[in-house]
């Protein structure tokens, strides 16, 4: 049997953290045996830190908290680097916190065949803006952009998220551009992740930052693009942020 990572960045999503784990409680054991998770919080202020008393379910390959020490908008970039640099199996899942993944899709990774030379997306369904939900309700949503099932050797030959472009919006297309260049195949499986709105838990996204048509934010990422393409042969910036473990879970023993 596989065992996976998932990395989850985290910015004051202290509901959304609480609903994964009554999921991840809810699995038999051998199931939360086979799930490690990394949980990067991206600065968030206090009030909305995450401690090792919200770290609270047990059995688990292990359950991880690490901080980034400075607060930089859309950060998420450096809280992946870190989840992946301390992962410790081989095969690592980089998603947002406000998606869940369903046993039947953990099944599918620990259990089914992967190729370590591809990199794999998953399908996702939209969760309906009512609570409780059964699965029947579950409607296809568009593919995540930023969801990513590869190896860890996988992540280091495509070079990461590059920090330099850290502290602005609309960055994922250039790491994706890297994915489809170094890997022999993208593939995605039809197995879901289920993507949570703000309607069911208020705090499953981030709210309060700019996303798209910010000028100022598009402007500045710019900047940093040509400022980038002027350095020979450059390559992705990683854990060039301040950051350290917080908490943790017992942890069962890791076998890749």
């Amino acid at each position: 049997m596989r065992q996976i990572t998932v990395v989850y960045p985290f910015f004051c999503n202290l509901g959304m953290l609480a609903e994964h784990q009554a999921i991840w409680a809810s699995w038999p054991l051998d199931a939360r045996k086979s799930l490690h998770v990394v949980v990067v919080d991206d600065g968030s202020p206090k009030g909305g830190r995450p401690s090792a008393k919200e770290l609270t379910v047990e059995g688990m390959g292990s359950l991880r908290l690490y901080r980034i020490y400075v607060n930089v908008r859309w950060n998420w970039l450096a809280a992946r680097n870190i989840g992946v640099h301390v992962a410790e199996t081989d095969w690592v899942l980089l998603t947002d916190i406000d998606h869940v993944i369903k046993l039947r899709t953990l099944r599918r990774l620990t259990h089914g065949d992967l190729d370590s030379s591809a990199v794999y997306r998953l399908s996702r369904v939209d969760a309906p803006h009512v609570w409780p939900y059964a699965d029947e309700e579950l409607k296809p949503y568009k593919i995540h952009p930023n969801t990513w099932l590869m190896t860890r050797e996988m992540y280091d030959r495509i070079g990461g998220y590059d920090e330099r472009l850290s502290g602005c919006y609309g960055t994922d297309g250039e790491f994706r551009d890297r994915v489809h260049a170094n890997a022999r195949a993208v593939i995605t499986l039809p197995e879901v992740m289920i993507r949570y709105p703000r309607e069911i838990i208020p705090d499953a996204s981030t709210v309060g930052l700019t996303r798209k048509g910010d000028p100022d934010n598009d402007n500045e990422l710019i900047r940093r693009r040509q400022e980038r393409a002027g350095i020979p042969g450059w390559k992705p910036l990683r854990l060039t942020f301040p950051w350290k473990q917080v908490a943790t879970v017992k942890r069962e023993p890791v076998l890749c």
